[in-house]
């Protein structure tokens, strides 16, 4: 029976009881112990700007003519991240709910910059290692993508894309850096290829945006990625991870105006008020983009570079204390997110047993196909420096008594040929099994391994049941 809709009002006391017991489960940050998830400065005094967030909670950023302190506000944080990343006057953006939002706005805007002068399937060419978003808004845009293999550094490789493009390529991309290994690409080539082609790069820093300047600025050896590049013609950054600000905050950033006009939405042939969106949202609230602002007020390029600096020194602690482990870095990270792996092959048990012990690192499986270790990876935050030490003493704990799941391979092996349906039926009999569900990503077809994700999807939303 489908849960029905309240005949009486809940009191407020329940509502708390009932909230609280449902997020009993729901991981917590526990002061460092995430390295995925949540983004976390070490700044106590930052939760004295909830209150803010609250206050412009129910303020519509749709009708900034009712609501003029919200386009004051977005065209503040453009301005500030349009300066931390060198561009000029006449840069433009757009706030948005995150990096998916943002890659989706500048996929469109280059999909129809594309359609002024060609005809045919716009096509997008990026590396293997680029953001599953771009693949999202291939599909919703009706592009074609054009995945490359990258290099023994699992970097993007500017020849292999070079030889890419054709008539129909709309948009190179790059990332700065990559998610899986923080990794940044070779941006500087790839601003070489784009003006060469007249071809439109898109530069993910959905990641490094709001880090990198500040690694900069300490000295540490950062490339170049930003509008500094003349090929650049647009920037992903998600401010709520390195910014440090509310979910759902991030920024689509266009080296001009032009670039960003096909963008916007705007509709007037119906009988209601006219529409004119500069993001994908209509109604929005605007406590996001207050909270985003006062933090970027709070901190400052001194907040921000100091925090970058605590978040440098965990980084480094954990990745040495991870080689001297045994452990094996993926590539050559540039920032201060990175992978490690471990070529005895027993990297999920040890994800799993590290999450076990309250830590909450991401498993990366990858695919056999894709010719890609299998990875742990970790979010380094400020915060990471005051537990880098424990952190690293229950990880040499795991190691030593670390042996091969060989219970879970072999049920992984066995069923990659089976139906979908057993495979999801096997997982959910299996719930303690997290390591059977990894292996079975790993060897299976990524086709395959979509479909299982797919259906176990569906299955987990549904209506509610009494």
């Amino acid at each position: 029976m489908l849960k029905q809709f309240p005949e009486n009002g809940m009191d407020i006391q329940k509502i708390h009881e009932t909230l609280d017991e449902l997020g009993k489960n729901d991981i917590k940050n526990s002061r460092g112990r995430l390295f995925t998830y949540f983004y976390d400065p070490g700044i106590d005094e930052l939760n004295k700007l909830q209150d803010i967030f609250l206050k412009f909670s129910n303020r519509n950023g749709m009708d900034y003519h009712a609501f003029p302190s919200t386009l004051k506000l977005e065209n503040d944080v453009i301005a500030m991240m349009a300066s931390l990343l060198h561009g000029k006057e006449g840069s433009a953006g757009t706030f948005t709910t995150g990096g998916t939002e943002s890659i989706i706005l500048a996929m469109k805007a280059a999909r129809d910059r594309f359609f002024e002068k060609h005809h045919g399937v716009p096509e997008v060419i990026l590396p293997v290692t680029a953001h599953p978003s771009f693949s999202k808004a291939v599909e919703y845009l009706g592009l074609k993508e054009i995945r490359l293999p990258v290099d023994e550094h699992y970097l993007a490789d500017p020849e292999l894309m070079r030889k890419a493009i054709t008539e129909n390529t709309a948009m190179i991309v790059g990332s700065a850096p990559s998610f899986p290994y923080g990794t940044i690409d070779p941006v500087k080539e790839l601003s070489d290829i784009a003006l060469e082609n007249n071809l439109w790069l898109h530069v993910d820093a959905c990641v490094g945006g709001m880090i990198l300047p500040f690694l900069k600025r300490l000295g540490h050896n950062v490339q170049d990625f930003d509008f500094t590049l003349p090929g650049v013609s647009s920037i992903s950054v998600d401010l709520h991870k390195y910014g440090f600000t509310p979910k759902g905050s991030s920024v689509i950033m266009y080296k001009n105006e032009e670039l960003r006009k096909h963008q916007i939405y705007v509709n007037a042939k119906w009988p209601g008020y006219p529409m004119s969106n500069a993001g994908m949202q209509a109604t929005k609230s605007a406590g996001p983009l207050a909270g985003t602002w006062s933090i970027m007020n709070y901190l400052g390029y001194k907040g921000y570079t100091d925090l970058a600096s605590k978040t440098l020194s965990a980084y480094k602690t954990l990745t040495k204390g991870i080689e001297n482990i045994g452990y094996e870095i993926t590539g050559k990270p540039d920032a201060t997110i990175f992978a490690f792996q471990d070529n005895n092959n027993s990297i999920f048990t040890t994800g799993v047993n590290m999450i076990e012990k309250g830590w909450y690192p991401q498993i990366q499986p990858s695919n056999l196909k894709l010719g890609l270790p299998s990875t742990i990876h970790l979010n380094v935050c400020p915060v990471h420096v005051e537990v880098a030490d424990e952190f690293l003493s229950n990880l040499e704990n795991i190691h030593k008594n670390a042996g091969k799941d060989s219970d879970s391979r072999e049920l992984a092996v066995e069923s990659r040929d089976k139906a979908v349906d057993y495979l999801v039926n096997l997982i959910e009999q299996n719930p303690e099994k997290k390591t059977l569900f990894f292996h079975m990503i790993y060897n299976l077809d990524p086709e395959k391994g979509e479909e299982i994700f797919r259906k176990i999807t569906d299955m987990d939303f549904h209506a509610a049941e009494e």
